[in-house]
């Protein structure tokens, strides 16, 4: 049997997951307690549930560099959490800060995630050579894995979808194994 395959089934089959948001514009909503709508954070979340993994926390954060290590560093230190997943701030914009900073506290990066998640954009209808413009990338650190998906929806369907789901639980398992 080949060793991914023995891995997967050694992998853990239930994860647990926390999830957050970064949108200066949505932050400042709730700041003035007005209704937020995150289509991006609920779709994770509502992902990660119906795979039958857990949703053990959700944060939303402005792009703000130190708002949203302190966010990180929140959900690092929670020993129920296994997998971070970010939505927002990927992109080149001169707010778009959350992959540089995550780029910072990476243990290891996980530079093949990124590669194929602007592989598959660039196949997906209506993306094409505009794939390229994300920053999308996952990295390791204290022996959890983080994912930083862009805030489009679409984007977070197709990442969590071809790519998170099917594999996190046996990158877990790699992380672990010693």
């Amino acid at each position: 049997m080949d060793s991914h395959k023995r891995h997967r089934e050694m992998a853990p089959k239930t994860l647990n997951f926390f999830v957050i948001t970064i949108s200066t514009s949505r932050f400042e909503k709730l700041q003035e307690k007005e209704p937020v709508v995150d289509e991006s954070g609920d779709l994770i979340k509502q992902l990660i549930i119906s795979s039958g993994h857990k949703l053990v926390g959700y944060s939303l954060v402005p792009d703000d560099k130190v708002k949203i290590l302190k966010a990180i560093s929140t959900a690092l230190d929670d020993n129920n959490v296994e997998v971070i997943v970010t939505t927002g701030g990927t992109g080149y914009t001169t707010t778009d800060l959350t992959v540089e900073t995550l780029r910072g506290i990476f243990d290891r990066e996980i530079e093949g995630f990124g590669e194929i998640f602007r592989q598959i954009s660039y196949n997906e209808k209506d993306v094409g050579s505009a794939s390229y413009l994300s920053k999308a990338t996952a990295g390791i650190v204290k022996g959890k894995v983080i994912y930083s998906l862009p805030g489009s929806p679409d984007a977070v369907r197709l990442a969590m979808e071809k790519l998170i789901i099917p594999e996190v639980s046996h990158l877990i398992f790699l992380v672990r194994s010693k």
